[in-house]
């Protein structure tokens, strides 16, 4: 067996480094190296051979996870890209408003038990979620700007947050 300690996640599933991916391809390359890898076609390998089988298929499974996810695909990206310093929290003053307007907006919902703004919510992010994508993809699959595509990434990171405080407060308005 090759070592996949070299091989980067994009690598790994075959697949060209950008933030957009076909993630059908995806799926399918990961149910190929789980089939691969998988502890019946290797046990009656040695113990030593059996764990870097394991090994191999915890690798996969956290490249995996990383790549279907946009904001740690983007992160993977950047990191494979070698730019550092871009760590700061760079986020515009509009944003950080829209921030404090958009956790407002969410807790109002929530004390008033108000179901169908919650959703209404849920779906202006959604949309934002994916102008955010797309203007990560173009950051980062067609300028090459890792400073912009940090800050887009910030962004969706913040949404993502959002999205599991809105799905939060409907579980709370459900029970």
């Amino acid at each position: 067996m090759n070592t996949l300690s070299d091989t980067n996640y994009f690598e790994l599933f075959g697949l060209a480094p950008r933030f957009t991916i076909d993630m059908h391809s995806l799926e399918q390359s990961f149910r190929q190296l789980q089939s691969e890898l998988h502890p019946d076609r290797h046990a009656g390998n040695s113990e030593a051979e059996q764990r870097v089988a394991l090994q191999k298929s915890t690798q996969v499974n956290d490249a995996y996870r990383t790549l279907r996810n946009p904001v740690t695909r983007a992160r993977c990206l950047i990191d494979l890209a070698g730019v550092l310093g871009l760590e700061a929290k760079t986020l515009t003053p509009g944003f950080l408003m829209a921030q404090m307007e958009w956790r407002e907006s969410i807790e109002d919902a929530r004390h008033a038990g108000d179901v169908v703004a919650l959703d209404a919510l849920s779906k202006r992010l959604k949309h934002k979620v994916s102008i955010q994508e797309k203007d990560l993809a173009s950051a980062l699959d067609d300028e090459a700007n890792f400073q912009l595509a940090e800050q887009r990434l910030n962004e969706l990171f913040f949404y993502q947050k959002l999205r599991s405080e809105i799905d939060d407060a409907l579980d709370q308005l459900d029970k």
